[in-house]
């Protein structure tokens, strides 16, 4: 059944390597699989209860059939659920209020969350530690097509990433002017190509968006926030071997200001680990761009050897087969029409 949940187009997606140097990296206890149970924007979780009780209606038997047809090696399946609350592009002090009636909705749904993570943590955590830059700082570039010449910017400058080369016009002086149009062109395409130019953050009270490399200036954007958040899901985003994000227990009391809120919380005290070899999100169809979108920039990231090396061991060791290219390990279904 997992096939059916992949409804990003497959591609051959540039897969890189780089020499292990050393990184002690903490083992993690892992879930066989994540499920991200569905999403809200804000103003949508501000809003009525009805659209939000009908997502998670709509969510739950592709839930159950996820958590009936985990890969496990034979072991019975470690299967643990997670909500990220849109708290990056809409923030107000309404944080109980808002989690109460999501976690009272999910339930009255017969969706348990485990999990709730704030969406800001994935581009800097509690304690201030920019996590979104170690994701950043590891992306690699795609080689330069032949005939570039240089006038597009690094990611690290435009903050832009494609999976090709970009179209070309350019003018012809003839006897009368004409232009010259050159198509976009996949790199890996099959057949024909599907060009994708994703902007992974601007620069806030910067003209044109131009980025200054200040950190504190950038603004990611949804796909960008997405892939680090897959990232950390799986296990594979390290601050120097440890969890970029950790998980911290409910203590009964939310607080009133998202950003006063613990980056990963755990509100399900019988909950499987966070942590999983594989992920699956159930979202509304409107994030099919995201998605594809997410598998651009993760086949584009440079992981920590040792972090990959450690993952391969504990699935090695609990039989539980790991695809070697990460973008291999997230499945998507998307819920079609409205929410």
């Amino acid at each position: 059944m997992s096939a059916m949940f992949s409804a990003v187009p497959d591609a051959a997606p540039s897969v890189f390597h780089e020499r292990n140097q050393g990184t002690t990296v903490q083992n993690l206890g892992l879930s066989h699989l994540s499920v991200a149970v569905g999403h809200f924007y804000m103003d949508e979780l501000e809003n009525g209860e009805e659209p939000i009780r009908t997502q998670f209606e709509r969510v739950k038997p592709w839930l159950d059939a996820a958590k009936a047809s985990a890969i496990s090696g034979g072991e019975r399946p470690r299967v643990s659920t997670c909500f990220l609350v849109d708290d990056y592009f809409q923030h107000w002090p309404d944080a109980p209020q808002i989690m109460e009636k999501l976690l009272r909705l999910s339930r009255e749904a017969g969706v348990t969350i485990d999990y709730v993570a704030r969406e800001s943590a994935c581009a800097r955590r509690l304690d201030g530690f920019q996590t979104a830059e170690l994701v950043a700082t590891r992306l690699l570039e795609e080689p330069f097509p032949e005939g570039a010449n240089g006038g597009r910017p690094p990611i690290s400058m435009s903050g832009w990433m494609s999976n090709g080369k970009p179209p070309r016009e350019s003018r012809v002086l003839e006897t009368m002017e004409s232009h010259v149009w050159e198509p976009a062109h996949e790199f890996g395409e099959r057949n024909h190509s599907i060009y994708l130019d994703v902007e992974l953050w601007d620069s806030q009270g910067r003209p044109g968006g131009e980025d200054d490399g200040e950190l504190g200036n950038r603004r990611y954007s949804c796909p960008f926030l997405a892939a680090v958040w897959q990232l950390i899901r799986l296990g594979l985003l390290r601050q120097d071997g440890q969890p970029a994000l950790k998980v911290t227990d409910f203590d009964g009391e939310w607080r009133t200001e998202w950003d006063q809120c613990p980056d990963i919380v755990k509100v399900n005290p019988s909950a499987q680990p966070f942590y999983a070899y594989r992920s699956l999100s159930i979202l509304p169809r409107t994030f099919l761009p995201i998605e594809h979108s997410v598998q651009n920039i993760i086949n584009h990231f440079l992981p920590d050897p040792a972090v990959v090396e450690s993952l391969d061991r504990q699935a090695g060791a609990k039989n539980v087969p790991l695809p070697p290219v990460i973008a291999d390990r997230l499945s998507h279904f998307f819920l079609a029409g409205g929410n």
